[in-house]
């Protein structure tokens, strides 16, 4: 039995099966590079993958792993799939201040725009990330979407999260 499930999409073009490819790992190395390197994190300041602190920190996490959304197979044996990787960067914070909740979020609406190529300003100067982060084994990524960060209700001990949610879009080709 092949490693490789192959994904079956509805009447509404959404995916049914999500993909058993190891590829999604490459996707989510290369997105936990990708956001070490934003121009907008402290020398000291690392995105960590699922690893967080109790009290404060900033993490990405996988929504669902990688979903393919479509697949063609050419005349010569080539499999060509369109396929997404959701993830959340959360940002965890013990402030009740409203001023530094406001920077949080303008935090993660800044990192959000610039993982989407759109320009940013960061510490007085405009920023653009130029090209996305190069995949390996037949994957390109094409396109990343977000969508607007927001916060979660504060726990009892104060600890509150503060989530951005992401989409990275990327083509999968590969030879039967």
């Amino acid at each position: 039995m092949s490693s490789r499930l192959r994904a079956v999409v509805n009447a509404a073009n959404q995916p049914i099966v999500l993909s058993a490819d190891e590829g999604y790992k490459t996707v989510r190395e290369a997105i936990k590079v990708l956001l070490n390197q934003y121009p907008g994190l402290y020398p000291d300041e690392k995105i960590l993958f699922e690893t967080l602190d109790t009290d404060e920190g900033i993490i990405f996490s996988d929504n669902s792993g990688a979903l393919v959304y479509s697949e063609k197979k050419d005349i010569t044996d080539m499999i060509h799939q369109k396929c997404q990787y959701p993830f959340f960067v959360v940002y965890r914070s013990t402030t009740t201040k409203e001023r530094l909740k406001l920077s949080i979020q303008t935090f993660l609406d800044t990192l959000g725009r610039w993982l989407c190529q759109e320009p940013v300003e960061i510490d007085g100067s405009n920023v653009r990330l130029s090209k996305f982060p190069k995949l390996s084994d037949g994957r390109e990524v094409k396109r990343i979407t977000r969508e607007n960060s927001y916060g979660l209700d504060p726990q009892s001990n104060g600890v509150q999260d503060w989530v951005l949610p992401v989409v990275v879009e990327y083509t999968n080709d590969f030879q039967l």
